[in-house]
């Protein structure tokens, strides 16, 4: 793995949460499974290309940071990558079942609130909780998945 790929803005990590929560929260509030297959496709792309085309990092970087400028210090990014593994886990299962709809959309929305209270609550107190769970569990390490 690259240095560059091996630390992270701190700031980056929440900016991404606060868009997947913004996302999230419009799929289930219009019931529109349009959202949750950007979500997917957005973390899921990230997912499988080993964090090299990360939608969320790129903004980030072009559109935030010239705004609110670099910062000097990192932190690993491991951590941060569980936690949208997880999340990108969650919106491709729920993708399907949406997309069906009846009752068993109800189950596929259900884990579109999961990911949007998760994310939500890492975009405005910090607290993730896929880091905390990330720190728990060395198997994801030891695979090299983050």
């Amino acid at each position: 793995m690259t240095p560059s790929l091996a630390l992270v803005d701190p700031r980056a990590p929440r900016f991404g949460q606060a868009l997947t929560a913004t996302l999230a929260g419009v799929a289930v509030a219009f019931a529109n499974p349009i959202p949750v297959a950007v979500l997917a496709v957005v973390l899921g792309t990230a997912v499988a290309t080993g964090w090299r085309v990360d939608a969320w990092a790129t903004l980030w970087r072009r559109l935030a940071v010239p705004l609110v400028g670099p910062v000097d210090d990192r932190e690993p990014a491991a951590p941060h990558r569980f936690a949208k593994l997880v999340g990108a886990t969650f919106a491709t299962v729920s993708l399907p079942l949406v997309l069906l709809g009846g009752s068993v959309a109800v189950v596929g929305y259900a884990l579109v609130v999961v990911v949007a209270v998760l994310a939500a609550l890492g975009a405005t107190t910090g607290f993730c909780l896929g880091c905390r769970l990330y720190e728990q569990v060395g198997f994801f390490r030891r695979a090299g998945v983050v």
